[in-house]
């Protein structure tokens, strides 16, 4: 019975009008239709004539189980028509329009392309500056570019490479100054650089095309970003730097701490030995390897171990026998036996 009244709608509507819609698979597109919105009549978007979503659905209940995936809404007096998570199975021919009076008829075709993989997450910081880069497939090259972000089941028009838009913007224009969208259209990307960052800017964006046939308007989209916007990085940042300092300040410290520690061990062990004269050398010394020295002329030796029989008037370091003669020594040992 519901098929049949939907039917006897078409049946009765007034002059119809035909358009195509590209979408991109795992995009959405936005369709305007221009049939004003008159009081008493109730507006719809249906698939194939048979499965509807309607404005008013409290006055006629939606006979398409589109799992939350089509809106319709009056915007400026226009039915409005967001269609959202594309498939290939959507592409089909489409309705929308008023009951009792006349529709729009439209082809819908969704196609995959290589260049737009998905979804995908943008991680920015505050105060910081973050760019959205998105990929277009070929055949919207010479298509305005446009970006949206989405407020709770709304798209709202955020920027676009066209100077005029036709749809006025509710998106704030505190937050829009720090928006700009550039084009490179040999790689076929726009990017979108977002200034000053602040947590409000997270959510979810929309890369897309205005794809205008006619009378008739739609915006495809073909990439959704996620942006998320964390203080968690500044503060790792942080935390790493003042950790990093902190260490480098504790080991020069212990570097000082120990060098003064071996120097006062240094010291004290000198002064035990500055006045010991003995006939081995101290460990600071050069040593110097002797042969034997019986019946020889040393001389020239820095340490020595004296023999009476032997002339060492030349020696450093010496140990007295009052045998011998030791005039030149500098440094003696007196043995108390002599005069």
């Amino acid at each position: 019975m519901k098929i049949l009244l939907i039917f006897t709608f078409y049946l009765i509507s007034g002059p119809v009008s035909c358009f195509d819609v590209i979408g991109s698979s795992g995009g959405s597109v936005i369709i305007y239709c221009t049939i004003p919105k008159n009081r008493g009549y109730n507006g719809y978007f249906c698939k194939e004539s048979a499965q509807c979503v309607f404005l008013e659905s409290d006055k006629t209940p939606n006979s398409w189980d589109h799992k939350g995936r089509v809106s319709v809404d009056e915007i400026s007096g226009f039915l409005t028509v967001i269609y959202r998570d594309l498939s290939l199975e959507d592409t089909g021919v489409y309705q929308c329009g008023e009951t009792g009076e006349r529709h729009e008829t439209l082809n819908l075709n969704v196609k995959s392309d290589p260049c737009c993989p998905g979804p995908k997450t943008v991680i920015g910081y505050p105060g910081e500056t973050v760019t959205i880069s998105c990929s277009y497939p070929e055949e919207f090259k010479e298509k305005p570019k446009i970006f949206y972000k989405q407020d709770f089941d709304e798209l709202v028009h955020v920027i676009s490479t066209s100077d005029s838009q036709k749809y006025t913007s509710s998106f704030s224009e505190t937050l829009k100054k720090r928006f700009s969208i550039s084009e490179d259209r040999r790689s076929r990307v726009i990017s979108v650089r977002i200034s000053d960052v602040v947590k409000e800017d997270a959510g979810d964006y929309y890369c897309g095309v205005s794809g205008d046939e006619g009378a008739s308007n739609y915006e495809t989209f073909f990439t959704k970003i996620h942006l998320q916007v964390t203080v968690f990085g500044c503060i790792c940042v942080s935390l790493l730097l003042i950790g990093g300092l902190t260490l480098i300040f504790y080991k020069l410290r212990c570097c000082r701490t120990g060098d003064s520690a071996h120097i006062s061990q240094t010291s004290g062990t000198n002064d035990t030995n500055d006045g010991d004269y003995e006939n081995y050398p101290r460990r600071t010394q050069r040593n110097i390897s002797m042969s034997p020295v019986d019946q020889n002329n040393q001389s020239d030796s820095v340490y020595q171990s004296l023999n009476p029989n032997t002339n060492q008037s030349d020696s450093v370091y010496q140990t007295l026998n009052p045998k011998t003669n030791q005039s030149d020594s500098v440094y003696q040992t007196l043995n108390p036996t002599t005069n």
